[in-house]
């Protein structure tokens, strides 16, 4: 196999890295203010004003809307900051952001 060969197999073998960590990722990163907005505009920000993902609007769209739109990565970004602890969950299963551990994360300008 000759130097070019190499150098393209290389070149497919990142931008298979490249799509598969990192885009996913940063669209996840993008989509982190949409989240925190939408619980800010809904006042979910405490336990009494929690809310669901249908309350929400984080839920995820049927298969036929998803075939004619862009990959929606709120949902995603939900698991993120419950992950990090930015979002709490009531023992009913719904969800409010908790601005005290928000205003320790990297989001706390938003």
């Amino acid at each position: 196999m000759d130097l070019q060969g190499i150098l393209f197999i290389v070149l497919i073998i990142l931008l298979f890295i490249l799509s598969v960590i990192f885009i996913p990722y940063w669209m996840i990163m993008r989509a982190v203010p949409k989240v925190i907005k939408a619980f800010r505009r809904k006042n979910a920000l405490s336990a009494q004003n929690a809310l669901n993902m249908n309350e929400l609007e984080l839920k995820h769209k049927s298969i036929f809307k998803r075939m004619f739109t862009r990959r929606d990565y709120r949902e995603n970004a939900l698991q993120f900051l419950i992950r990090s602890d930015v979002v709490d969950i009531t023992d009913e299963g719904k969800f409010f952001l908790n601005e005290e551990k928000l205003a320790l994360s990297k989001w706390r300008n938003l």
